[in-house]
């Protein structure tokens, strides 16, 4: 592909980004335990957005009304009506400097606090998920968001449904590759037909899809043509792999994602994960359209500004990934900032001091 600059606009369907960086989705533990938003991410989300970054995904967001099926108990839900207020808060904050805002929405499946194995439900119930999804879609498009994204990765349900390794039904829901993506697909028909053509809908992918990772790369291909053929206009590669990287490694997922983009030249394709830096961001350029952060905004959300001011080129994010575990690291979100007091309120446990 042509060289492409970090700072120039792109199209994703009927939106219009200023850039080519993109905040991935990162789970911030600081919603309030209703499931509403809380005064600390209005907070997160203004620093982000006054910093330089063309599209912000939110954390992942429960579709479902039951608080108790999430996957932590301070996670964001849009499983009712009553939510979108708040919702519309984030929103705002990122229109207010020009971003692109989209609400990634989730079912945490076997990862929830209340586990829901897939394979144990009835096509029924199956499809009244999907609906489920649509709906909360709907919410975040009244609530102000640009666009949603369907997380269908990281060994939530969605993408426990299309790991051939994982996905033990029969029915029309497992099988081959059509069926292990049909509810994933039926989810994205259902949301274009409800929001309208121009409504943003992204699709987060696991680069690998089967438990080994090995020579499966054909699987995402196919998963993303059915997917663009429904009516999506990004997928966003990432992986489970992320978090045993070794620190010195660079762009884990980007083979895989170049052969989405060859594979499907008009379809927006973004890639996250061992992104942190100038360089890193220019090679995942390279390969697909847009450059997706996550650690490196988290440790340091004015990168972008400072890389664009020509004040770094290298974030500070060492990779150590402790910001994976915030439950057993007393509450500390990243080593290079202070101990989050709403973490603490939240999970309880003493002080990291």
């Amino acid at each position: 592909m042509d060289k492409k600059d970090p700072f120039s606009p792109i199209t994703i369907g009927g939106i219009e980004a200023g850039n080519r960086i993109m905040r991935s989705a990162v789970n911030d533990h600081l919603g309030n335990p209703d499931g509403t938003v809380s005064d600390a991410q209005i907070d997160m989300y203004d620093v982000l957005a006054r910093n330089e970054i063309g599209t912000i995904i939110t954390g992942h967001i429960s579709v479902l009304p039951e608080l108790d099926c999430r996957a932590d108990p301070v996670q964001l839900s849009a499983g009712d009506d009553g939510k979108i207020d708040g919702l519309r808060r984030i929103a705002d904050k990122v229109h207010e400097y020009g971003g692109v805002a989209v609400a990634q929405i989730s079912h945490a499946g076997s990862r929830g606090m209340k586990r829901v194995d897939f394979n144990e439900l009835s096509s029924d119930s199956l499809k009244s998920i999907g609906g489920l999804f649509v709906d909360a879609a709907a919410r975040v498009q009244a609530a102000g968001f640009d666009a949603v994204e369907v997380h269908a990765a990281h060994w939530y349900m969605l993408a426990s449904m299309l790991n051939a390794d994982i996905n033990r039904r029969t029915d029309e829901y497992g099988g081959d590759a059509s069926g292990r993506l049909r509810l994933t697909r039926h989810i994205v028909e259902g949301i274009r037909s409800r929001c309208g053509s121009e409504f943003g809908i992204f699709v987060k992918l696991n680069a690998h899809n089967t438990l080994a990772g090995i020579d499966d790369e054909y699987m995402l291909v196919d998963y993303a043509r059915e997917l663009q053929a429904a009516g999506v206009d990004l997928v966003d590669v990432s992986g489970m792999s992320f978090a045993k990287q070794a620190r010195s490694a660079e762009c884990y997922f980007i083979d895989a994602a170049r052969r989405v983009k060859e594979a499907c030249p008009e379809l927006v394709v973004a890639l996250v994960g061992g992104i942190f830096s100038r360089s890193t961001i220019e090679r995942a350029l390279d390969a697909v359209d847009m450059a997706s952060l996550g650690r490196t905004l988290l440790t340091q959300p004015d990168f972008i500004a400072r890389m664009r001011a020509g004040e770094a080129e290298q974030s500070r994010c060492i990779r150590c990934n402790k910001c994976f575990e915030v439950f057993k690291t007393k509450f500390e979100r990243c080593i290079f900032g202070p101990v989050n007091p709403k973490l603490k309120e939240t999970f309880g446990g003493e002080d990291s001091k």
